[in-house]
């Protein structure tokens, strides 16, 4: 019954944006593109939550520096910097930037966005520990509490992107005046948005007119509104529909592995996942090649994916093992003593209530689930599963023994910001409520250190702890990918999922 109704659910949504669309569909210009977003945030304040994301996928927002292919961190907004001492940094603005209401992008512009951040959002402070900002004409000059060797590419988060900060707090949630391709028309909070090409654009002529977004959050119902025509571009396709676009005559895939990871959190705190025998015994347990052969992508060897340059030869990794699972299990006493099937501790059953969402407009999480599930089974483990609409409040509660996740582990491309956030004591984000006092003192370390290959080395070394201890599942490395009509050019997968709508796009008018 439950997929009778999300078939239906898909068939509804997807006539329903026909209809919406098709009397509008012969008036659009010649130069508009209609993209199906996965998911459109609830305001366009930089400083929101995760807003920022929306702005750069959209080719409205813009930051000092952004990521290449490469994952290496390149001049934006800022053309040149320089670090003056472990604590101080000091940027030069790009001369002759506007922001898209006329008024000149400076070194206090960028100040009042930076300060501004570090009042709104508890995330900034995870990024670097500012003490205050100094601003002379385009120069900017960062004071910092502490040293950070990761500042340049932490500044590449859309959280710290620019915009008129001077502008009114409804203008910035929703209209925002920002420095990039395009221009925001029209905002309808999870929902829709409307923008036009930026014609002071300082970084060259934009190649759209026009661009209408709209949320389609249900990967199916994304699959049916391309077949249909009635968007020219969406992202993150699940692999099983990836050949339903094969023909090249009607359509265009791009698809690049980043630094995205599914990742099973396990409470480490919790009645049962407290063991680390017991983590260690469910992360020989699971067949990742199996799970891959149905979601795409790379088997995850640790944390970091192997599309970045420190996510490579990788101690320690879990290779699927059952009978070594089950010789961990029988050592540490936990074996089935009433022939029911269940392994028990302390004469229960051992029963892991694994919390599951669909994320980032991937539907991957349920197929992992259920392979986690009868894997667990096969060595004496009872997994009961619980589909939700949203893991926040109970990742936040620690209200689950196991939950899924579609993470980012690099999302600056450096490898330091996820570990902060996620596995340091006590750390907000810090999901698996994982502690272990080397591993906060290697972060710390690594947060002191500037060189490049030495952050790489003592990144890999702190990956290999957390397979040591279990702290989490990590399952699969996952492609991202853009599928469009064949009639658009230039929209080429970035290996960072911030980047989707740019000026490079066009539409081919035969």
């Amino acid at each position: 019954m439950k997929k009778i109704k999300h078939c239906l659910f898909c068939l509804l949504l997807s006539l329903s944006l026909l209809g919406c669309q098709a009397d509008s569909k012969s008036n659009n210009p010649p130069d508009h593109l209609n993209v199906a977003m996965f998911w459109i945030s609830t305001s366009l304040d930089p400083t929101n939550d995760y807003d920022g994301w929306v702005l750069s996928r959209i080719g409205v927002g813009e930051t000092l520096f952004r990521l290449n292919e490469k994952f290496e961190a390149e001049p934006w907004l800022a053309d040149s910097y320089q670090q003056v001492d472990d604590t101080t940094w000091q940027f030069h603005i790009r001369e002759g930037v506007q922001f898209s209401n006329g008024n000149t992008v400076d070194g206090e512009s960028v100040k009042a966005c930076i300060e501004r951040v570090f009042e709104r959002n508890t995330r900034a402070k995870d990024y670097f520990d500012l003490s205050r900002i100094e601003a002379t004409g385009q120069n900017v000059t960062l004071y910092l509490n502490t040293a950070s060797g990761a500042v340049i590419n932490n500044l590449c988060e859309p959280l710290f992107t620019i915009y008129d900060a001077t502008e009114s707090e409804d203008k910035i949630q929703s209209t925002p005046s920002c420095t990039g391709a395009f221009v925001i028309d029209q905002f309808v909070s999870e929902t829709t948005i409307d923008s036009s090409a930026n014609k002071n654009y300082w970084g060259g002529q934009v190649g759209l007119e026009t661009v209408h977004f709209t949320q389609v959050a249900d990967s199916d119902s994304r699959v049916l509104a391309l077949q249909s025509g009635e968007v020219d571009l969406a992202t993150t396709i699940d692999y099983s529909n990836l050949s339903l676009f094969s023909d090249s005559t009607k359509y265009t895939v791009s698809q690049v592995l980043g630094p995205r990871c599914n990742v099973v959190y396990m409470n480490n705190e919790s009645k049962y996942l407290s063991d680390q025998t017991l983590r260690q015994a469910l992360s020989y347990a699971i067949d990742r090649q199996s799970i891959v052969k149905l979601t795409g992508g790379e088997e995850a060897m640790g944390l970091y994916s192997s599309a970045l340059p420190y996510g490579n030869d990788i101690a320690n990794a879990y290779n699927y093992n059952p009978e070594e699972a089950k010789r961990l299990l029988d050592q540490a006493g936990y074996i089935d003593s009433n022939g029911d099937g269940i392994r028990e501790m302390n004469g229960q059953n051992i029963v892991i209530e694994y919390y599951e969402s669909a994320d980032h407009g991937s539907s991957d999480a349920s197929i992992i689930a259920q392979s986690i599930q009868n894997e667990a089974k096969e060595i004496g483990i009872t997994i009961h599963i619980n589909q939700v609409e949203n893991l926040s409040d109970i990742k936040a509660a620690g209200a689950f023994d196991m939950c899924s996740a579609n993470d980012s582990t690099a999302p600056t491309g450096d490898p330091e910001v996820f570990l902060q956030l996620h596995y340091r004591s006590g750390a907000e984000g810090n999901i698996a409520r994982y502690n272990n006092p080397a591993i906060d003192q290697l972060i710390a370390t690594l947060a002191g250190t500037f060189s490049i290959e030495e952050r790489q080395a003592l990144s890999k070394g702190i990956s290999e702890i957390l397979l040591e201890d279990a702290a989490s599942l990590y399952v699969s490395y996952l492609p991202l990918n853009t599928v469009s009509s064949s009639k658009v050019e230039g929209a080429d997968q970035h290996p960072v999922d911030y980047y989707m709508v740019t000026k490079d796009i066009r539409i081919r008018n035969d």
